[in-house]
């Protein structure tokens, strides 16, 4: 599919099959993942625990997600988006570029979430959770807010998952007054 670019950051609670819709949205639009939980792991590798290193990780993100949008390429950042002020950096960025962003909600009944996250375990980074318990523990962090997504219950195929997301991505773009922002003048600034 090609189309102008299109920023999608994705949504949901831990083991609702995030990083999977991501994967699949990237490769359908040939754009980069930016996939939050590899840049905090590495920053940890690199620096050793510190208290800003979820800040770090946040603030590495969205420079990586300026930079392709820069380019011109649509990117899928992969994080939960637990917290409204995540949300408004993201829509920020959008509005900085001239792009629709597109949130990724996804969701799935409990039992399956609950699978989904037990059986994680020797698969993961230690950032991710890997007991319901844990989960519990977690879950009041998440700000409830209203993010205009796209919703995909996960249970579903992935095809058809990504073919929800791929027919919103051309209705914004259908409906978006930037989207005429062409390929060449796009390049033209870029050299400017």
């Amino acid at each position: 599919m090609h189309t102008a670019s299109t920023f999608i950051v994705m949504r949901g609670y831990p083991g609702t099959g995030k990083s999977v819709i991501a994967r699949a949205i990237a490769n359908a639009l040939h754009g980069p993942l930016i996939d939050r939980d590899i840049l905090r792991q590495v920053a940890v590798n690199v620096f050793g625990s510190h208290p800003d290193i979820g800040r770090f990780s946040y603030e590495l993100m969205f420079a990586l997600t300026k930079e392709q949008l820069r380019l011109g390429l649509s990117v899928v950042i992969d994080t939960t988006l637990t917290y409204r002020i995540t949300y408004e950096q993201a829509r920020n960025i959008a509005e900085e570029f001239h792009v629709p962003m597109l949130v990724v909600h996804c969701q799935c009944s409990p039992e399956l979430q609950r699978q989904r996250i037990e059986g994680r375990k020797g698969q993961v980074s230690p950032f991710q959770i890997t007991s319901w318990e844990e989960w519990q523990l977690w879950k009041p962090r998440f700000e409830d807010f209203d993010d205009h997504g796209c919703v995909l219950d996960t249970s579903q195929p992935l095809e058809e998952s990504l073919s929800k997301v791929m027919d919103t991505i051309r209705a914004l773009h259908q409906h978006d007054t930037h989207s005429s922002y062409s390929l060449d003048e796009r390049t033209h600034s870029l050299l400017d």
